[in-house]
């Protein structure tokens, strides 16, 4: 751990202070893939050429010392704009402290920025303003933001005025959020969540979270999201706790508006009610009778009746596919950029390129491109058992060039069977991306390339189908299976295995049956007998 601390000394030493604009963001030691991950950011004013970063890795690769470890190392430039502070702010507080995150929205955070110079404020309600500065939640801000830009940063609270909306009836109560850090707890069971399409914000923030069935909101002081068609909309009034000063100096009852409906989804229905700002009241004439829409707000009991409503704080627009119908539609032709996972450069701190005399290798392995991959799932069935991991390796003209890999988190528990083969956990997958959303990024990884796996055609390539059709995309690569490969050429071993292959072909196959691992064995065993 010394030598990660002093990585970027070494490095200014051994470059005469070349890159002492250079911070080391994160190093994260992943001990169930053998791997190291080192991310280096410097400001965006500033240049490094590619066999800069190359020099870079070299002396990292020196500086560690770590044969047989899979190296990744990525260098970025560090853009110190807005949009992406406000990302990275929201995104902080979505990990860390659900309970301040939902209660936060980008109307509270003033960002000004100078050069490299960033003054942020936030502009909070008293008890959310009491709330962060008991949990110190703008130091911890500071720290994580000087860690994730080269910038220098400003970080402050200040105290506004409370909505009256929250303060009178169904508010969203921050003292129940503080005891809520769990982010499945307050949005719901995820086996219990499902999709919607289409979704256009017409008030608040973009809600970001699927539904859960109605019928399961069963508790008091929880913040959830459920979707459905509105029923028995109507506008009504209430008197404020606030008395308005006339000129005279006499004072009369505040009158404000509120609405309340009724929202129905397949499983049940629910009352909900909307307290609008000024700025929102005219948005909620644009709600009918009939509209589906998907909400977020806080659930309360009635006294009177013993039901549960819902205080609503967001509203979207939104579609419910049928049970039978692909909820997402996805456009090949518009998939252009990677959203949730961005693949990373391949390094190998045992050699950079396991195969540098191409002399061996074909004509065609030299000028193709492939995609070596391997899924982790719940189980053996592709019709009824999910995804879990993706790992993937490009080879270019015969070069490691890229690795896609991550975790994701499926529709049902992870069974204890897979998870003694594989070790993934509903832990480890709780806060992952779904199927649905990595496998547009997948698509764009594996787009115009040949596919190659092992036992890929019997396996593999059916989740692949059936994860493509989520979403409508058509995964047509032409797919190598690197078990038929051996069982062709390699006459008389005692099974085909990956392991027993590997082991004949001298290939080093580390920590079987998770994804990225078993890829990088079957990349090199795909060079070796293609």
């Amino acid at each position: 751990m010394e030598e990660n601390n002093n990585i970027l000394k070494i490095i200014n030493e051994k470059t005469c202070n070349k890159f002492n604009f250079l911070k080391l963001k994160q190093v994260f030691f992943d001990t169930q893939q053998n791997s190291c991950q080192i991310h280096f950011i410097y400001p965006s004013n500033m240049e490094i050429e590619e066999n800069d970063k190359q020099t870079i890795q070299n002396i990292v690769k020196e500086t560690l010392n770590i044969d047989g470890t899979l190296l990744l190392i990525r260098i970025n430039k560090s853009f110190v704009e807005k949009d992406l502070i406000e990302n990275e702010i929201l995104g902080y507080f979505k990990e860390n402290s659900p309970a301040f995150f939902n209660s936060l929205t980008k109307s509270n955070i003033d960002i000004d920025i100078n050069d490299f110079n960033v003054k942020i404020v936030f502009r909070l309600e008293e008890d959310l303003y009491n709330y962060a500065l008991k949990q110190n939640l703008d130091k911890k801000l500071l720290k994580h933001l000087e860690n994730s830009f080269c910038a220098y940063f400003d970080v402050s609270l200040n105290i506004t005025e409370k909505l009256q909306a929250q303060d009178d009836l169904l508010a969203l109560r921050i003292d129940t959020l503080k005891k809520q850090n769990d982010l499945n707890a307050i949005l719901g069971h995820s086996q219990d969540k499902y999709m919607v399409v289409d979704k256009k914000a017409i008030m608040g923030n973009e809600i970001n979270f699927s539904p859960r069935h109605i019928s399961s909101v069963n508790s008091e002081s929880e913040i959830c999201v459920v979707a459905g068609k509105i029923n028995f909309l109507t506008e009504k009034t209430y008197t404020s706790k606030r008395k308005h000063k006339n000129k005279d100096g006499t004072e009369k009852p505040m009158i404000k508006p509120y609405f309340n409906f009724t929202l129905k989804d397949d499983s049940g229905s629910i009352q909900a009610v909307v307290f609008p700002s000024k700025a929102n009241y005219h948005k909620m004439h644009l709600l009918k009778n009939g509209d589906t829409i998907l909400v977020k707000g806080a659930v309360k009991r009635s006294t009177f009746n013993e039901k549960f409503s819902i205080s609503v704080k967001d509203i979207s627009f939104c579609t419910i596919p049928n049970k039978n119908e692909v909820h997402v539609n996805v456009n090949q032709n518009e998939i252009t950029e990677y959203r949730y996972i961005k693949p990373i450069k391949y390094s190998s701190a045992k050699q950079s390129n396991l195969f540098d005399t191409k002399q061996n290798l074909s004509y065609e392995v030299q000028n193709q491109t492939y995609v070596v991959y391997d899924f982790e799932t719940t189980g053996v069935d592709f019709n009824n058992d999910e995804i879990i991991e993706i790992g993937a390796l490009k080879i270019e003209n015969g070069a490691f060039t890229d690795v896609f890999s991550c975790l994701v988190k499926p529709k049902k528990p992870i069974p204890p069977d897979a998870t003694k083969i594989n070790r993934i956990t509903n832990e480890m997958v709780a806060n992952c991306y779904s199927i649905e959303q990595v496998i547009c990024d997948f698509y764009l990884f594996c787009k115009d390339c040949q596919m190659v796996g092992y036992n890929n055609r019997m396996f593999d390539s059916l989740f692949l189908t059936k994860a493509g059709k989520l979403v409508g995309l058509d995964f047509n690569n032409e797919q190598i299976d690197a078990f038929v490969l051996a069982k062709d050429k390699l006459k008389g071993l005692r099974n085909y295995k990956l392991s027993t292959v590997s082991k004949y072909l001298e290939v080093n196959l580390v920590d079987a049956h998770r994804a990225l691992n078993d890829v990088i064995a079957t990349a090199e065993v795909f060079l070796k007998l293609y």
